[in-house]
């Protein structure tokens, strides 16, 4: 059963983007990570959205450039759950979590960066993806072995510029 995602385009700040290379991003990191049956959903919003997220579930009362929220075993949805409108007489798909991206944010990382926007939302979008998945960055290990899983997917060009350090 292929990956379902779901992608919502939220407020101004997502006119004219076009998120099916992102989907495509998101299959194939989930196939080559063996979890081709998984699911999730992809928020891509404005500041506003985030800076609540990151207020609500982090206390830091500012935007952010993206968040994850892996969906924890024991909730509603928990992994093994099938994705939200998912038949689940036919298994469903495990439902991964939610990945929330700043298109603000990424926008303005972009440019300090000298990235494209669309590069820029593709290292967010595999960022969070990663997360859902156990990656972290917690320690100097953790933080090496998720930069080269980003680095093997989408170039070393996105860490060239030293600016995602806060991310959650």
């Amino acid at each position: 059963m292929p990956p379902e995602i779901a992608i919502e385009l939220q407020g101004p700040a997502t006119r004219g983007l076009a998120p099916e290379p992102l989907r495509a991003l998101l299959e194939r990191v989930l196939a080559a990570e063996g979890a081709g049956d998984a699911s999730l959903t992809l928020v891509l919003a404005g500041d506003a959205l985030l800076r609540r997220l990151n207020r609500e579930h982090r206390g830091l009362d500012e935007p952010t450039d993206v968040l994850s929220f892996p969906t924890a075993e024991g909730e509603e949805g928990a992994e093994g759950e099938p994705f939200p409108g998912g038949d689940p007489a036919e298994g469903g798909a495990r439902y991964l979590g939610d990945i929330a991206v700043s298109v603000s944010t990424a926008r303005r990382q972009a440019r300090r960066a000298g990235l494209a926007l669309d590069e820029e939302l593709a290292h967010l979008a595999l960022h969070g993806l990663l997360h859902l998945l156990g990656y972290d960055h917690e320690t100097a290990a953790e933080d090496a072995a998720m930069r080269a899983r980003e680095e093997l997917e989408l170039g070393a060009r996105v860490h060239a510029w030293r600016g995602h350090e806060d991310r959650a």
